[in-house]
């Protein structure tokens, strides 16, 4: 699907940007180093936690990943739905912790989430792990489309996640082919990072609630799932 025939056909709803769109069909020589996951991990602790940041904005457009380690995909990993939700259920005060925090310094989370028709089971999953940080504080819109959104770069380039944090920094997630987290680019070009922030604005504006989407769309497949687990 990554590579579909129909990428050039962009939904009325998407855009057709040029910052995330230059930035992903940068060649790899002008990206810098791929940092490794672990390394990732701390230069995004380390820039989130920046006073000036007081915007951590998201766009996600994979329909597959993996996530070990977090029990409620673990379950959903080994086609334990309702066991996933009940375990979700279980995260939801150390979610909450985060959210607290980011109310505390008057930090906004928001973020687009890209989704084919009809959505991957990963995508069924989040949805209910979105909806719970809904709950919590994060704002979050969905983006409808079908093989390739317009944001994306020409085949074969291809993103699956994008983190950009305030005007200070950008991360460009890459992952496996399975799905598992490889590693990301930090991009911190304050033009680049504004025009990509414009094109997600753009997304933003253009999204349905995801309350609302996951109600229409994803939660009668989820409740079917659940219905049809063997514990």
């Amino acid at each position: 699907m990554r590579d579909s025939d129909d990428a050039d056909r962009v939904p009325e709803a998407e855009v057709d940007s040029v910052g995330i769109h230059s930035l992903v069909g940068l060649p790899t020589a002008e990206r810098g180093p791929l940092l490794p996951v672990a390394e990732y991990l701390a230069a995004f602790r380390e820039d989130y936690a920046q006073d000036r940041v007081t915007m951590v904005d998201k766009v996600e457009c994979g329909q597959h990943f993996r996530e070990p380690g977090f029990s409620s995909w673990d379950a959903f990993d080994r086609g334990a739905w309702a066991d996933s939700l009940d375990l979700l259920a279980q995260e939801r005060p150390k979610m909450s912790e985060q959210f607290t925090a980011a109310e505390r310094r008057g930090l906004h989370l928001r973020r687009v989430r890209y989704v084919e028709i009809p959505p991957s089971d990963y995508v069924v999953w989040e949805m209910a792990v979105l909806r719970q940080r809904v709950d919590l504080g994060e704002q979050i819109r969905v983006v409808v489309g079908q093989g390739r959104p317009g944001i994306q770069a020409p085949p074969p380039r291809w993103f699956s996640e994008l983190v950009i944090l305030g005007t200070y920094s950008l991360f460009e997630l890459k992952y496996k082919a399975d799905g598992a987290l490889a590693g990301a680019y930090r991009h911190t070009d304050p033009l680049l990072i504004e025009a990509c922030r414009t094109d997600f604005e753009t997304l933003y504006s253009s999204g349905e609630d995801l309350a609302a989407f996951h109600t229409r769309q994803t939660e009668p497949v989820l409740r079917a799932r659940c219905a049809g687990d063997v514990r």
